[in-house]
């Protein structure tokens, strides 16, 4: 047999042949910005950051950034479509407290997932933005952690909804 036969034939034997194996799947290969932000917080460090105007030691990952405000009742970590607000009133200085912080989110919608002695976890949306928040109260002083983010933002989110519902007052 002739070497040009014998390669034809091997090669209608090889194609027919492989007409039943399954096709390999493609990859997706654009990254899109949830995912960039995921790579970022995989890579992040932890920033320790004391408010001296809430009076909180606060940790943060290294990929939110500061937001200065005038505001002495909060402070706030973002990234892009993500941010991170800590809030505080203090119970002895004579803030009227008519509702708590966590009847306030309920009022706006927010639904209670869990609550404890001293907390409780809402979510809830606020026009385009989906909300995770967890409200402590220590007896002296409410504080409030509220991670928003934008719906398509939601694998880079799910760390910090862990960071949110891990947080302990200091």
């Amino acid at each position: 047999m002739k070497p040009t036969v014998l390669f034809l034939f091997l090669s209608i034997f090889l194609f027919l042949g492989c007409q039943n194996q399954p096709k390999l799947k493609s990859f997706n290969n654009v990254i899109t910005a949830d995912d960039s932000l995921n790579i970022e917080l995989s890579k992040a460090d932890t920033i320790y950051y004391h408010s001296e105007s809430l009076g909180l030691d606060i940790t943060y990952p290294s990929y939110l950034r500061h937001q200065f405000l005038e505001d002495d009742q909060m402070e706030v970590f973002l990234n892009d479509d993500l941010s991170l607000s800590f809030m505080e009133q203090r119970l002895f200085k004579g803030d009227d407290i008519f509702r708590t912080p966590g009847q306030q989110l309920m009022g706006m919608g927010a639904e209670l997932l869990e609550a404890g002695d001293d907390y409780s976890l809402h979510t809830g949306q606020d026009g385009d933005f989906e909300y995770y928040a967890k409200v402590i109260d220590d007896s002296t002083r409410i504080v409030t952690i509220i991670l928003r983010y934008l719906p398509d933002r939601t694998g880079a989110a799910e760390g910090l909804k862990e960071y949110v519902r891990n947080y302990t007052l200091h």
